[in-house]
């Protein structure tokens, strides 16, 4: 079975910059993985946040690093989901979360993997099934 999964910001950095099962789903074949514009951004955000202490040239290979990784990754443009967040906004009461949720509930995706708990509700998870990396992994056998 191929399955069609979304990734949180924290999965995919996790992913691309540590070793551990989310560098592994990134490497999986079976694996459509989805992510959005938003998801990018914070993304892009949160790494040069926690690296512009090192100075300009390791930002510049992170961001670089990021664009790789994202090659096989499907980004889904924000105006895609943009009808989806008023049902999103009715689930989940973080803010910054609501275009996340519109966008995997727009991709119609098997699991939204993320590590922010704000997605583990009981409304949400009676729509999309919204788990851990390891809980993923564990489930498709890998």
């Amino acid at each position: 079975m191929r399955y069609k999964v979304f990734l949180d910001t924290n999965i995919l950095l996790s992913g691309i910059f540590f070793e551990g099962n989310e560098a592994k789903l990134l490497n999986i074949m079976e694996v459509d993985l989805i992510t959005s514009e938003d998801v990018v951004c914070e993304l892009k955000i949160v790494a040069k946040k926690k690296l512009k202490s090192l100075g300009k040239r390791p930002l510049e290979i992170a961001l670089l690093e990021i664009d790789k990784a994202l090659y096989d990754v499907e980004v889904l443009p924000r105006d895609v989901y943009k009808d989806k967040l008023p049902e999103a906004k009715r689930l989940i009461a973080h803010e910054k979360d609501v275009p996340i949720l519109a966008a995997a509930l727009y991709a119609d995706v098997d699991y939204l993997l993320t590590g922010d708990s704000h997605f583990f509700t009981d409304e949400i998870k009676a729509i999309i099934k919204v788990g851990t990396t390891r809980e993923f992994l564990d489930e498709i056998g890998k």
